[in-house]
Order: C-alpha cells, then sequence, then structure tokens
C-alpha cells in the first residue's frame, strides 16, 4: 500500500498577519493589501485613492466586483484607505498555505503506463469512481468539450499522458492564467499554468478529467476541456489577493465549473487560518472580497465547487472556547453560493479527517480514508484516492481535496447533458440549476434526508446524467459525530 498524505492534502494555513499600526506616513517594507470598495467607484477613482494613501494598484478588478490589490511601503495605508467614505474593507494580503508543499508529500508514485488494449491500465484501482458509478454514466454522458472546468491550483502539467487523445490535449493552456506571480507576493513558482507548481493541482485535474485513452486513469468527466489556474505557489500558499484575481477571472472567461481545492488544514489549530472571522478586520476584508468575485463568477455563469477542511471540524459549531465562532467561516468553501464538499471513504463512511456541519456541508464524495479499516481494495492505493502526479507519473492521496474535484466532475457531467447550446456555441446552465440537479440526484447515506455529516448525500454519476430524483437508501456507518 501507498504511504498516506494525511492531513496534508488540503492545506497548512499560515499565520494571520496583522496589519501596521504604526502611524500614517512612516516607511515600512513594500506589502501587499486587499482594498475592497463600495458601490459606485470606479477604475481611476480607485487609482486616485490608493495613490493618495502611499499605495499602487497592481491588480484591478474594479470593474468586476470593486475590489483591487495594491502594494504600498506606507505604515498605515490600510488605516488611511478605511477612513475614506469610498473603502468598505482594507488589509493586508493574508496568505493562507492552501496545500502541502513537495516535501510534505509521502505518497508512493506508480510509474506512467503504456497503452493498454482495452482499459486504462489503472482503472482497476479507482474504488472511488466505481463508488459514484462513473462508468455506467459515461456509457450515457462523458463530458462535452464545450464545457469547461477551471482547475484553481498549483497549475496542470499540461504534457501529461492522461490528458492527451487522438483528438489532442483537454488541457486548455492558451486560456489558463498565472495569478500566483501577478496578483500576489509570492515568488515561488513558474508562470506558465501548464508547469504545475508543485503536483497538487494535476492530481485534482486528473480526478476531474483524465482522458479515457488506454493510459492510467479515468477521469469523473474524461471529454471537458480543463483551463488551469495558478493561485498556489511551488509551497502550497496561497495568497488571498491571487485567489480573488483567480475566480473574477473563471467569471470573466464564464468558465462552467471551478474546483477549489485548498485552503487550511493545520496539525495546530491556533497556528491556522482555517476560519475567517468577520470581527477581525484582515479576515473581514478576505470574506468580503471572495464573496463579491464568488458572486461575479456565479452571475457570469460559473458553478464553484470547494473542498470542506481537513481537520474534522464541526464547521456550524466550532471551537469556540478557542476564540472561534459563527461569525468565522472557512473560505471559501462556506461562502454563499460554493458547494461545499466531505470526504467520504471506500465504504461510505465519514473520512476521519473531513470537516462537516449543518449549512456547510452541500454533499460527499470519495476522498479516501486510511482509518476505514477495509481490506476489499487491493492495490498500490488501498483505501487512497489514486490520480495523475507531474511527470507521467500517478499518485495516492486522500483529503476532501480529493472528494471536490468529483463533485465538480459530475457538475461538469450535469451540464454536457442538460446545459443549452449558445450563439457562441458554449454549453451553458444556470449555476443554481447545476446545484439542484446535482442535491437532488445523490444517494442519501446517514441520517434519512439532509443531515449535518453528508448534506444532502452522496453523489452519483450516473443519478445525475440521467436526473434521477428518486430518493435511495445506502448502508453506511452512521457519522460519529452524530452521538456526540
Amino acid at each position: 500500500m501507498a504511504a498516506s498524505l494525511l492531513l496534508t492534502a488540503l492545506a497548512l494555513p499560515a499565520a494571520n498577519v496583522a496589519g501596521s499600526s504604526a502611524a500614517t506616513g512612516d516607511s515600512q517594507e513594500a506589502t501587499s493589501y486587499l482594498v475592497v470598495f463600495r458601490g459606485g467607484v470606479g477604475s481611476e477613482a480607485a487609482k486616485e485613492l490608493v495613490a493618495r494613501a502611499g499605495g499602487t494598484i497592481t491588480s484591478d478588478m474594479t470593474k468586476q466586483i470593486g475590489v483591487a490589490v495594491a502594494t504600498s511601503s506606507v505604515a498605515g495605508f490600510a488605516e488611511a484607505l478605511r477612513a475614506s467614505g469610498k473603502v468598505a474593507d482594507a488589509a493586508e494580503n493574508l496568505r493562507f498555505k492552501g496545500m502541502p508543499g513537495a516535501q510534505d508529500h509521502l505518497g508512493e508514485t506508480l510509474p506512467g503506463g503504456g497503452p493498454e488494449p482495452s482499459m486504462d491500465s489503472f482503472e482497476p484501482f479507482q474504488w472511488d469512481m466505481r463508488q459514484i458509478r462513473t462508468e455506467q454514466a459515461h456509457a450515457i454522458q462523458a463530458g462535452s468539450r464545450l464545457v469547461n472546468v477551471g482547475i484553481l491550483d498549483s497549475g496542470i502539467d499540461g504534457d501529461h499522458v492522461d490528458f492527451t487523445d487522438t483528438d489532442g490535449s483537454n488541457v486548455d493552456c492558451v486560456r489558463g492564467r498565472d495569478f500566483v506571480l501577478t496578483a500576489g507576493p509570492s515568488p515561488l513558482g513558474t508562470p506558465d499554468p501548464c508547469e504545475d507548481n508543485q503536483f497538487h493541482g494535476t492530481h485534482v485535474a486528473g480526478t476531474v478529467g483524465a482522458r479515457a485513452n488506454g493510459v492510467g486513469i479515468v477521469g469523473v468527466a474524461p471529454n471537458v476541456t480543463l483551463v488551469p489556474i495558478k493561485v498556489c505557489d511551488a509551497s502550497g500558499y496561497c495568497y488571498a489577493g491571487s485567489v480573488i484575481e483567480g475566480i473574477t477571472y473563471s467569471g470573466d472567461i464564464q468558465l462552467d465549473v471551478i474546483n477549489m481545492s485548498f485552503y487550511v488544514d493545520d496539525n495546530e489549530f491556533l497556528g491556522s487560518t482555517e476560519f475567517k472571522c468577520s470581527n477581525d478586520p484582515v479576515q473581514k476584508t478576505i470574506r468580503h472580497a471572495v464573496e463579491r468575485a464568488i458572486q461575479y463568477a456565479r452571475n457570469q455563469g460559473v458553478t464553484p465547487v470547494a473542498a470542506l477542511g481537513n481537520s474534522d471540524t464541526d464547521l456550524a459549531h466550532p471551537f469556540e472556547d478557542q476564540g472561534v465562532h459563527n461569525n468565522c467561516e472557512v473560505v471559501p468553501a462556506e461562502t454563499q453560493g460554493v458547494i461545499g464538499t466531505m470526504a467520504t471513504g471506500p465504504g461510505q463512511e465519514k473520512a476521519f479527517y473531513s470537516n462537516y456541519g449543518v449549512g456547510a456541508t452541500d454533499v460527499a464524495a470519495p476522498g479516501g480514508n486510511s482509518r476505514s479499516g477495509s481490506g476489499e481494495f487491493p492495490g498500490p492505493c488501498g483505501v487512497q484516492v489514486l490520480s495523475t502526479f507531474p511527470g507521467n507519473i500517478y499518485v495516492c492521496i486522500q483529503g476532501t481535496s480529493m472528494a471536490s474535484p468529483h463533485t465538480a466532475g459530475v457538475a461538469a457531467l450535469i451540464i454536457s447533458q442538460y446545459g443549452t447550446v449558445g450563439a457562441d456555441g458554449d454549453v451553458k446552465m444556470p449555476p443554481q440549476k447545476v446545484e439542484a440537479y446535482l442535491q437532488g440526484t445523490t444517494v442519501d447515506i446517514g441520517l434519512n434526508g439532509y443531515d449535518e455529516c453528508f448534506g444532502h448525500g452522496r453523489i452519483d454519476a450516473l443519478k445525475a446524467v440521467t436526473h434521477d430524483t428518486r430518493t435511495v437508501r445506502a448502508v453506511t456507518p452512521f457519522c460519529p459525530e452524530y452521538a456526540e
């Protein structure tokens, strides 16, 4: 069995960076800031306000969402902006570690396989795909190339053999973008969206859309187009400015689905930034800007999907004794309009690490569970999720990072099957309708109906592409948290 990449499959956050309290006008090292403007403030007015406070706008999203990323070496820059009646929020550009760095990766790698005559060589090891019945779904709908799925992550290895078929690659490098080096302060990474900054984005992308080409694995929606949008650097940090820019860009180019398998997962809770709290001015600014970006993307037809996190936390009742209250949220998973996904193991049980909670959990999807004790899944991955890795190899990882792209893939299948082809040739389906189709075709596990652990139920690709809304119950261990 492959070694486990346990709690780090989603994120290891950095501590919050507090804004300076020094008097305005004092010099300090150049710092990146998020600025959220009030309605009616245009690009030129925003530039003037920022310049007057001693800064420069480096990423302008005022037209789309009224947000900008700015840099300044003036202490008290954020305070000066917040004093303006035209600024809703301003704070230092908080970073959070959205995924493990390469040094954190412990999973065994499998060599890339040559073409097999009839089956992708590692497909027998994909228990996760069997759980959600992708093979049966593909007989009806395997995804349309007109459906575009944005992978907001560390990039995608566009040369990986499992993204190529006789009709070419399904990774769109032309529309791919890097917002790590352009919208965030990190120098770690490359500007090429089709060169993975580490490995996480390629693994996620394979789960969504690895081709059925006789090599390696098969993704949930193997025929869709994947668009790499870099928001996380080589060390696994995802700066807020980069993330907000990436979400906004997904709306600009009107992607159909975006997957966000990044944010917090820290072994030391108080050292993490898993929760963004509205009573903290820095965290409030992050939340405000992300909310605007998500709403803008949804208005452009984007269905956002995100991982709930790996700290085994009831997000409806977080650790109040440690200063985390219900005014605190995991971002972007708990942001309104995002489909939050928790992780199950091979027996459809709650994965030991997965976050959950009433109002936070929308659906459940396979993410792996090394504590399942199941002996029914022999092979190199056992109860972890097998997917692509840069360099034509494959790795076994578990986490809600792995669950979320299953949900994004099923959403892409729904749009491929039921979306409408517009005059521009794109297939479109309103996000509200995609969400309704997705939640209405799940398999009910755990307690009857919606519950805190599994939400509306475990996703099912076959039920989704046939829009089978009949209630189906599956025997599954109860979520351990029910007894608490």
